[in-house]
């Protein structure tokens, strides 16, 4: 192999492995093509080696694709261009101190997005975990080169190691490459020769030179010059920024740094910008479910939630990684304190969604929500409202629900159920509430309101114990019936100076009596001014 692989004809590559990521459609063509040539007649197998490196040394990028998704894909540098945008040194003219590949790092799925961006996890849980993103560079220059942090956007949440690749370790990558790509059967069993050069990219392995920005303002790092003379040794390094996640919500951190080539004039400067957003272990679909009018007699409804983690899932048990998701313990509440949860809104138990449907999932959420969504793991619940259970109703009036979901390691989450109960008795201009609106302290509140019922006859009382705020008195006064609904009068007073500033938990409760009594709860509040 090394005599091959030093033959003239054979060119070396002139960028890092992966320098150039080409799609799947390419790479099955470019193999598809290596096949087909294998398989016409040709010239003695040592000329033929000799043709394929040239045509497989140019395309060493494309072996990197595959083993690099394997092996190291967070090292793996996405194409050069030739720029000098983000990321890459600038210089007036001859060879920049150092080649970055790239100067950002965000989470991107698409396929046409470098294998950096697509491997990179882009959300996290808050806490003192430490992350990191890599950036590839190459010093072509004879002298090696100095590069000093000259600026971070926090400081405190951010460090940096950097790590030079011994030349050994990139000349037997770049010559397994070659060699992995030549057509099958004319060497057997060489992609297993790329394990122990790719293991020496372990991190464990390399030699990191490593700050805290925090302690370090000026950290400084050392580069080795390039030392390339068999044009297969090129003197590649790793940078790796790494971060803290400290809170909910996006986050770029930018970090900048000058360069020169030691004992010259060259200088050059390099920025690199890592999106981030901080998460919950899991999130859900909606904060809110809209149930509308229901009576008594409505028929059953269900309303479907999905529970996801952009953190946690099947694939995510690594060292270091928060491990699968765990179903969310699920609890209905009434709302402060308003009503009883009953069996009137309830959670049906969790239905894990399958893996292969998680990226239809994440596309059609990413359009609801009208932002990048990532799906690890998710599960459905079922939430159904029945305004009958058995002889028991749903109070009349507002409904209202919060379902709580927990779990491990996030902050609970709350999904508000909200509908209107429509019923045998309504107040005036069918209000669902009652405000007082601004009312003067010293002069408190004296008011009434008119209250319907279906029935002439019907009976209505106030349950003056679950009545609140205790300042307020309530009074249910029957008036003369109408030709066809009976009328009460609800009298509400607030005392002079009982309370000063805005109230907005209160809650009248009445109670429709008979063989199966109902409740109606009618939600109260009000505004003392002086």
């Amino acid at each position: 192999m090394n005599q091959d692989s030093k033959n003239p004809q054979a060119k070396p590559p002139t960028y890092p492995v992966g320098a150039a990521e080409p799609s799947p459609t390419n790479t099955s063509g470019g193999a598809q093509k290596l096949r087909n040539a294998d398989a016409t007649p040709g010239p003695s197998p040592s000329t033929g080696l000799k043709s394929i490196l040239k045509i497989v040394v140019p395309i060493v990028s494309l072996m990197a694709v595959i083993f690099g998704v394997t092996l190291f894909s967070q090292y793996t540098p996405p194409s050069d261009d030739g720029s000098t945008g983000t990321g890459a040194d600038t210089n007036a003219g001859g060879e920049p101190p150092l080649r970055f590949y790239s100067g950002v790092r965000q989470w991107d799925p698409t396929p046409n997005a470098s294998l950096q961006d697509q491997n990179f996890p882009g959300f996290y849980e808050p806490g003192e975990t430490v992350h990191g993103a890599s950036f590839w560079f190459e010093n072509r220059n004879p002298k090696s080169v100095t590069m000093q942090l000259k600026s971070v956007s926090c400081s405190a949440c951010s460090g940096g190691r950097v790590a030079a690749i011994p030349p050994v370790v990139t000349r037997q990558l770049l010559q397994m490459s070659a060699i992995s790509l030549l057509p099958q059967g004319l060497i057997t069993g060489v992609p297993l020769g790329m394990a122990g050069p790719a293991a020496n990219l372990d991190p464990n392995r390399l030699n990191w030179q490593l700050f805290t920005y925090r302690d370090s303002p000026d950290a400084t790092y050392k580069i080795p010059a390039a030392n390339n003379t068999d044009g297969w040794s090129p003197q590649w390094g790793i940078m790796d920024l790494q971060f803290r996640v400290m809170a909910i919500g996006v986050k770029p951190i930018t970090t900048e740094f000058a360069t020169q080539v030691d004992e010259t004039n060259t200088v050059g400067a390099a920025r690199f910008v890592i999106t981030f957003e901080g998460v919950n272990a899991f999130d859900v679909s909606t904060p809110k479910i809209e149930v509308g009018e229901l009576t008594a007699s409505s028929e059953p409804r269900t309303y479907d939630i999905l529970v996801y983690s952009s953190t946690r899932g099947p694939h995510r048990n690594g060292p270091g990684e928060p491990g699968d998701l765990t179903p969310p313990k699920v609890d209905v509440r009434s709302v402060l304190g308003v009503g009883e949860p009953g069996p009137f809104v309830s959670v049906g138990p969790p239905a894990r969604v399958p893996d292969q449907d998680l990226p239809v999932l994440t596309d059609r959420l990413s359009r609801d929500l009208r932002k990048p969504v990532r799906i690890d793991s998710a599960y459905y619940f079922t939430v159904n409202v029945n305004p009958k259970v058995g002889d028991n109703r749903v109070d009349i009036g507002l409904l209202e629900r919060e379902i709580w979901l927990a779990g491990a390691g996030s902050q609970a989450k709350q999904i508000r159920v909200k509908g209107i109960v429509r019923g045998p008795v309504w107040l005036d201009d069918n209000r669902t509430d009652i405000d007082l609106g601004s009312y003067k302290y010293r002069e408190g509140v004296n008011e009434s309101i008119r209250v319907y019922t279906e029935q002439r006859d019907a009976v209505l009382k106030v349950l003056t114990d679950d009545c609140r705020p205790e300042f307020l008195k309530v009074e249910l006064e029957k008036l003369p019936a109408g030709a066809d609904h009976g009328h009460y009068a609800l009298k509400l007073v607030v005392l002079p100076e009982s309370r000063t500033g805005a109230w907005t938990n209160g809650v009248i409760v009445l109670e429709l009596q008979g063989p199966t009594p109902q409740r109606i709860r009618i939600p109260i509040r009000g505004a003392a001014r002086f």
